[in-house]
């Protein structure tokens, strides 16, 4: 959650950080000073609507179409790379009525290149 709060930092987002994650243990970590870490209550699992629909989008139009064709995992990362922009600058969200940048760019300036998060593989940032 670190990396995700500096890269938004990077942008210039100085306003108050607020994340929101169901209960899973890969993120239960306590709010710090750099952000306020909201958990989805217990029993209230129509909260997460939202990450599912969107957990289903990147199996559907990413994962099942594109795995297969990447050799190794360096291709993989650009792909995921590229899915991401193109989910966050060009692809209609029928929930925002626009593009998920377009929603941002209605509340800051902010550059394209926040767009693309970069891609990690959770599981080898807890190896550390």
């Amino acid at each position: 959650m670190l990396l995700l709060i500096y890269f938004l930092r990077s942008f210039g987002a100085e306003h108050k950080i607020t994340l929101q994650t169901d209960n899973g243990e890969e993120f239960g970590g306590k709010s710090g000073d750099e952000a306020e870490l909201l958990h989805i209550p217990k029993g209230k699992k129509e909260y997460q609507a939202f990450v599912e629909r969107s957990h289903q989008t990147d199996d559907k139009e990413f994962y099942i179409p594109q795995i297969e064709r990447c050799a190794d995992l360096k291709e993989f990362y650009l792909r995921a790379l590229r899915w991401q922009f193109m989910y966050n600058t060009r692809r209609y969200h029928s929930t925002l009525g626009m593009t998920p940048y377009r929603k941002l760019r209605m509340e800051r300036e902010c550059s394209k290149l926040v767009a693309p998060f970069p891609v990690i593989q959770l599981e080898k940032l807890t190896d550390l």
